[in-house]
């Protein structure tokens, strides 16, 4: 409990025991209350709270103005209580202001108490003097950075913070003026957008994008912006200069895991980063469905993955085999059948018809050598059949040659032996 808290309480404390004192002692509050309230009244409360915050994030800054409505100048103490759900932790919620004189941020201290169903912080703002008739406006921020800077919390969490602003002026603890609001709690998210249903093992590489958005009005330091693959991927990120980064993988209990902005990043309020991933599967990665889990760290310790931390949605790829390489069959040359030799066309010789010697003419009377002369010679056997050739050139068609001059050749042998026996029988003749 800050020292503000206690000094407070133990006025309350004092005030109460006095006025329990002037009843016991049958006594009237009215006319000191009432006096009281005169001397400083009144005071008015402005408050601008943000309407959200950024869950794990930097604080938001906001103002609150004080009006003095009395006669007096009057120092104030503006008291700032929360309540948020149950399972806050004690690190959740932090309350600053701007001090004044120094125009630093400094903390105010607060005290943490978790009762029946919330969680409350309480503390105050001291010192804030206020003239008569005017108005001083307190800068303050508010934050859920939810654990320490390097030591943020693994587990609770809330969607909104109940703020409570009063101010009191000192020795009558008089709640002067009230106002209470509901601040957000939004989160920074992580997706991954067009993922490839499948990949192959050993094959090129699928591209997505990683999808950074903080739309909360906290920025925010010390991220861890983390991608989760399978310990066989090799992961890597497009740089502004079109390369590609390889990126160091952080082995976790069933996955890896790689910083696509390195450990202990940052983003401004507002913006969205988008990343160019590719991941490869080398060929030992298990067939079948593998995840990629983007997850956030905030406040990372020496211990990695190990923060306030907030996951999304998980995708999902297939590793599947690669094709099977092809394996060449051995095939016969084409054999080209070499075509036959032309055998020159050829026929067989025909033998010309054997002629049977004319028989020896013996001296004979004239009559009878006439009549051996007059007979007609013999008739010479028909020629035998020319086989066919089994092919006929061109150059013995151009010649004329066929079967046909066999009949021509024993006309001509015929024609001869005739007109030698005519001629033998004259010189028979003439020698008898």
């Amino acid at each position: 409990m800050s020292s503000t808290a206690r000094v407070s309480r133990s006025r309350r404390t004092a005030a109460l025991a006095a006025t329990l004192g002037v009843v016991a002692l049958g006594g009237s509050l009215a006319l000191p209350t009432q006096a009281f309230a005169d001397e400083v009244k009144g005071a008015k409360l402005s408050v601008q709270a943000p309407a959200s915050v950024g869950f794990a994030g930097q604080p938001v800054a906001f103002t609150e103005t004080i009006t003095n409505t009395g006669e007096k100048t009057t120092d104030f103490l503006l008291e700032l209580d929360t309540t948020s759900d149950l399972g806050t932790p004690s690190d959740a919620i932090t309350i600053d202001y701007r001090n004044p004189t120094t125009g630093s941020w400094e903390s105010v201290p607060l005290s943490f108490q978790s009762g029946p169903g919330s969680a409350s912080y309480e503390g105050s703002v001291p010192g804030i003097t206020v003239a008569a008739g005017r108005t001083v406006t307190v800068d303050l921020r508010i934050g859920a950075p939810m654990g320490l800077p390097h030591d943020g919390a693994t587990n609770g969490g809330f969607d909104s913070i109940g703020l409570r602003s009063v101010v009191t002026a000192p020795g009558g603890w008089v709640k002067l003026a009230e106002q209470t609001r509901t601040i957000g709690v939004d989160s920074i998210r992580t997706s991954l957008a067009s993922v490839p249903d499948t990949a192959v093992a050993g094959g090129a590489p699928i591209e997505f994008d990683a999808v950074l958005t903080n739309a909360t009005a906290s920025g925010y330091v010390n991220l861890g912006n983390v991608l989760f693959s399978d310990p066989h991927a090799t992961v890597q990120i497009r740089k502004a200069d079109g390369t590609w980064d390889t990126l160091a993988k952080v082995t976790g209990d069933e996955l890896s895991g790689v910083y696509l902005q390195g450990r202990n990043s940052g983003i401004a309020a507002g913006r969205t980063e988008t990343t160019r991933v590719r991941v490869a599967y080398d060929v030992n990665t298990p067939l079948g469905a593998t995840r990629l889990s983007p997850c956030l760290f905030v406040n990372e310790g020496d211990t990695p993955f190990k923060g306030t931390t907030m996951c999304e949605t998980d995708s999902t790829v297939t590793v599947l085999a690669p094709a099977p390489t092809p394996t060449a069959t051995p095939t016969a040359a084409p054999t080209t059948a070499k075509p036959a030799a032309a055998k020159p066309a050829t026929r067989k010789p025909t033998a010309p018809a054997a002629v049977k010697p004319a028989a020896e003419v013996k001296p004979a009377a004239a009559p009878a050598a006439a009549a051996a002369v007059a007979a007609p010679a013999p008739q010479a056997p028909a020629p035998a059949a020319v086989a066919p050739a089994a092919q006929t050139t061109g150059e013995l068609a151009a010649t004329g040659s066929g079967s046909g001059t066999a009949p021509a050749i024993a006309a001509a042998v015929l024609a001869t032996l005739g007109a030698g026996a005519v001629l033998l029988g004259r010189r028979l003749r003439r020698r008898s």
